[in-house]
C-alpha cells in the first residue's frame, strides 16, 4: 500500500510540494484522528504519488491556535485536511484557502490513510455523519 516512509515520521516545518503529488493532513491525538480539530496534538503531514506515500511528517498546531491553522497549512502545500469535527471558523478559513476539508473521521490515523489511498473514506465517517467535504 505505502512505503516504509508512513512509518518515519519526521517533524516537518515545511513539506514543500512535488509536482504531480497531492499533500495531505491528518489531524490526531495519540495515532488517531482527533475528536475535533481543535484538540489536535499532531498534525500528520503526506505527500501522495498515486497510491504511494512518497514523504510524510509531523507538525504541532500552530501557538497561534486553530484559526491559525489553514494559513499554517496553506503555506506548507497542503492540499486536504482529514479531521474529526472542526468549528465553522476554522472550516471557512481552510475553505478561504482553498483547502478541502473532509470531516467527521475517526479511526486510526493509518487506517485512515489506507482508506484515503483506496478511496474507501465512507467507512471512516463517524457513525450518523455523512461524508462532508469542501472544494
Amino acid at each position: 500500500m505505502h512505503n516504509k516512509a508512513c512509518r518515519q515520521l519526521v517533524k516537518c516545518e515545511s513539506l514543500k510540494h512535488i509536482a504531480g503529488s497531492m499533500d495531505i493532513c491528518i489531524a490526531g491525538y495519540q495515532n488517531r484522528v482527533a475528536t475535533l480539530l481543535e484538540t489536535a496534538t499532531e498534525l500528520r503531514l503526506y505527500t501522495l504519488e498515486g497510491k504511494d506515500v512518497v514523504r510524510s511528517g509531523m507538525t504541532a498546531m500552530p501557538t497561534a491556535g486553530p484559526c491559525a491553522l489553514p494559513s499554517s497549512l496553506k503555506s506548507m502545500g497542503v492540499e486536504i485536511v482529514i479531521c474529526g469535527g472542526l468549528s465553522k471558523i476554522v472550516h471557512d478559513g481552510f475553505e478561504a484557502m482553498g483547502i478541502q476539508v473532509i470531516s467527521w473521521v475517526k479511526g486510526p490515523i493509518e487506517a485512515v490513510l489506507k482508506a484515503y489511498i483506496e478511496d474507501a473514506m465512507d467507512t471512516m465517517i463517524m457513525p450518523g455523519r455523512a461524508r462532508r467535504t469542501t472544494p
